[in-house]
């Protein structure tokens, strides 16, 4: 690759229709469908001009793919150190599920300890690199943190709209970088478009969860796993679900792949959802193009994926079908089961979106979807240090003894 190859998006195209727009301005949704927007590039002309050797050249993180992401090359990236994160081999937990090969993708090591860096790191750098002034965005914890850290960084205003119920311990993440936090009473999908309005009308960029420049970060995912299979791809990806923009990623990120010769397949995904928040899963099971909103919100422990109208649910079915994917739901207590396994069987501390997908996989061995002899990859969203979901469900009582007495409790 070259140093007189500048890559840049060439047109905003809508995921659902097909629909292109020009790249000037900031954009979010399709104008024909409402469908989530993209970023493409001219992939025939960047056959061949890069190479897995050009990646292996630039150390890890984000931006070593930077000549895939929409942003000048001689900007400096607003990054806080996201990306490379651990590609880690399960093999105590394939042995315990009869599996001959499982991988986490284990995303707490981000900055902010979870996947959303990724997108937050593009998205900000985007807006400075535009002479924005303001960015924000909807969140349930995990996004807000991100969106303010971020902003905290680049000396940007950053507004979150986070609901009523937020849990205290997030509320606390996001105000410590000086957001200013606007708790909202009204539907969180509400929130979604009410934003997109507000951004329209104020100027300031919107960085949420299906965000065009939120998914060009994410897609990373789809690139480091590539990398740490030697440059091939798993048979499955056990993704979570809430406004379906991680899996849209993902595909994204194979697709881009696959186009520039990279790889040759195309990995099946799974998109797990709780049962108490599965728009996108009962979407899937009933056949339908279109994913209907939920009627009341939700309750689940897996708050980061209570979305009760995920904004990229329809595109996600449509990858789904097209690629031989699959959607399914876990109840709360399996998910708070493997939070325990992950923890004690592979030191992996998982927020419950993050744990949600090992519960998902055990779904999907039972019901002989995923085989045995698969090559399976799980992605760890986040780290549980920020919402462990129930915690008196994943500890054991401590012990209590006098210092005279120590040693008759503790043996090898």
């Amino acid at each position: 690759m070259g140093t007189e190859v500048i890559i840049m998006h060439i047109v905003y195209k809508c995921g659902i229709c097909g629909q292109e727009f020009p790249p000037d301005g900031i954009r979010y949704r399709c104008g024909q469908c409402n469908g989530p927007l993209l970023i493409a590039y001219d992939y025939e002309a960047l056959k061949g001009r890069i190479t897995p050797r050009d990646f292996a050249e630039k150390p890890p993180g984000l931006w070593r793919y930077r000549e895939l992401l929409p942003v000048n090359p001689s900007t400096e990236p607003v990054s806080l150190g996201e990306g490379g994160t651990p590609f880690l081999e399960a093999k105590k937990l394939a042995c315990s599920l009869g599996l001959s090969r499982l991988f986490l993708k284990y995303e707490g090591n981000n900055p902010t300890g979870s996947f959303k860096d990724r997108g937050t790191t593009v998205g900000i750098t985007v807006a400075v690199e535009r002479g924005l002034k303001a960015v924000g965005t909807v969140s349930h914890g995990n996004m807000g943190t991100s969106v303010a850290a971020y902003a905290a960084r680049a000396g940007l205003t950053c507004y979150l709209l986070v609901p009523t119920g937020i849990v205290s311990a997030r509320l606390l993440y996001l105000s410590v970088y000086g957001a200013k936090v606007i708790q909202v009473v009204g539907r969180y999908d509400s929130m979604y478009g009410q934003s997109l309005r507000i951004a329209a009308k104020s100027g300031a960029l919107f960085i949420n969860c299906d965000n065009p420049f939120r998914i060009e970060g994410q897609k990373t995912l789809a690139f480091e796993i590539v990398e740490g299979l030697d440059w091939d791809v798993p048979d499955w990806i056990v993704a979570p679900a809430s406004s379906g923009g991680i899996a849209s990623a993902l595909y994204k990120g194979f697709l881009e792949f696959k186009a520039l010769g990279l790889v040759s397949d195309i990995p099946k995904i799974a998109v797990i959802q709780p049962e108490d928040a599965q728009p996108i899963v009962e979407a899937f099971e009933r056949g339908e193009e279109v994913v209907k909103p939920m009627k009341q919100e939700s309750d689940t422990i897996v708050r980061s994926l209570g979305n009760p109208y995920p904004p990229s649910g329809d595109r996600v079915l449509k990858l789904l079908r097209e690629f031989d994917g699959t959607a399914i739901a876990v109840p709360d207590e399996e998910t708070t089961t493997a939070q325990r396994d992950l923890a004690r069987m592979e030191g992996i501390c998982a927020e419950p979106a993050g744990a949600i997908t090992l519960a998902g996989l055990r779904r999907l061995l039972e019901l002989g979807k995923v085989k045995r002899s698969d090559k399976v990859v799980l992605i760890v969203s986040g780290f549980g240090f920020r919402d462990p979901g129930e915690p008196g469900k994943l500890v054991d009582t401590a012990m209590t003894v006098d210092i005279e007495d120590l040693e008759s409790v503790i043996s090898i």
